[in-house]
């Protein structure tokens, strides 16, 4: 039976930034809802960034209908959601890997979260075999299509987020993680005018990378009171500060500020018409980023790398039961002429049949190989199975 895969996808700009962090799993949710897909034996994967959710189960669509409301058991799901099957389903995962499909054409962090995801589901046990190969084809597409992508002069949503910063002597950054951190070396590795950065983060003796201060986040207040700039990037898996605190803040401003929230779900959600504020959200600065056009030659490298191993695969599928059905014949032929000569040599010498079955399996082996290979490699040798699985009764394995 050839291998089915389905998918359903939920990605800026289609699906909303708050339906996008209800539908987020980070990794002890995820972790537990793994467990559950595993407990019905279905294979499966998610993968779940500031910017999608994609959701890839082993089998048909039910197969994938049943992870869903595993993964999300209140059973609302937004109709934004994109869904594809069997090939379609690999070519867009390889545009995912490559960095194809973000705002920031091949940004390198959402190769890293696919890389992280494949582990989260390794280690829980609900992806390994064929589907497992497939997603690991994923990030080598991923990295083949950097190889000949432009350098960006953007790179991440953390760059583009740090762009928007100009003319300021002084800024606060929220929280410790890859974002925080890629926005903080932004700043800081400005050739000229680099402002004083200022980490705030829940324990300031573990941010791993340099600033100029580090406070701890509960002083956050006062950067939104004070600085001209505040990037907010922490991984609070809810709003980080209300619209109250955030309005007392404001109104102890002497000028603007500049909230750049870039946290999944958002750390802030501020009202309307809060005045001495610009905020800009994820979505807000992927709209900014969406703006380079991909190479019809590397959407090329990347369908063609999609197609050739989802045939490869296909042909496994459709080969491997007749070629074990060749070899099983082949066996059979060398059990039954050793049984009938092996009396024959016994006499002649005392020894058993042993060696003769092990000469007459290398011989059928050795004649097989280069057939069996052909079968297993490329759609002619799928063609060729069609037709052995009727010869040798391999056409219901």
């Amino acid at each position: 039976m050839a291998l089915r895969i389905s998918s359903l996808t939920f990605a800026h700009p289609h699906t909303s930034a708050g339906d996008r962090a209800r539908l987020a799993l980070a990794d002890n949710a995820l972790a537990a809802a793994y467990r559950r897909v595993d407990e019905v034996g279905i294979d499966a994967f998610v993968l779940s960034t500031c910017l999608r959710v994609e959701i890839v189960s082993v089998g048909c669509e039910a197969a994938l209908d049943r992870v869903t409301e595993i993964l999300y058991p209140d059973g609302t799901l937004p109709a934004s959601g994109v869904r594809r099957n069997d090939q379609d389903v690999l070519l867009h995962l390889y545009r995912v890997a490559a960095g194809l499909d973000s705002p920031v054409v091949g940004e390198p962090e959402v190769l890293a979260q696919f890389r992280h995801a494949i582990d989260t589901a390794r280690t829980a046990g609900v992806i390994g075999g064929s589907p497992g190969k497939l997603l690991e084809s994923a990030i080598g597409a991923g990295r083949s299509a950097r190889r000949i992508l432009p350098d960006t002069a953007e790179g991440s949503l953390a760059l583009v987020a740090t762009k928007l910063v100009t003319g300021t002597r002084e800024v606060a950054v929220f929280g410790a993680g890859a974002m925080a951190r890629a926005a903080t070396e932004a700043l800081r590795g400005r050739d000229t005018e680099a402002p004083i950065v200022t980490v705030y983060a829940r324990r300031p003796n573990e941010v791993r990378f340099e600033s100029d201060h580090v406070c701890h986040i509960e002083r956050a207040p006062e950067a939104l009171a004070t600085m001209p700039v505040v990037i907010s990037a922490t991984a609070a898996k809810r709003e980080l500060f209300s619209q109250d605190v955030l309005a007392r803040a404001l109104e102890q401003r002497t000028g603007d500020l500049l909230l750049i929230d870039l946290a999944m779900p958002p750390d802030f959600t501020p009202a309307a018409n809060m005045q001495m504020l610009t905020y800009v959200n994820l979505d807000a600065l992927a709209e900014r980023a969406r703006t380079e056009q991909v190479s019809v030659d590397i959407e090329a490298l990347v369908a063609d790398t999609a197609r050739q191993n989802w045939a490869r695969l296909e042909n496994r599928h459709v080969a491997g039961p007749v070629i074990a059905a060749i070899l099983a014949e082949a066996e059979a032929a060398v059990a039954e002429e050793v049984e009938r000569f092996a009396p024959r040599i016994q006499a002649v010498d005392g020894q058993s049949g042993a060696l003769v079955k092990q000469l007459a399996e290398t011989v059928a082996h050795r004649v097989l190989h280069r057939p069996l290979s052909y079968l297993g490699a490329g759609t002619r040798g799928a063609e060729a199975a069609e037709l052995l699985a009727e010869i040798f009764g391999a056409k219901d394995a």
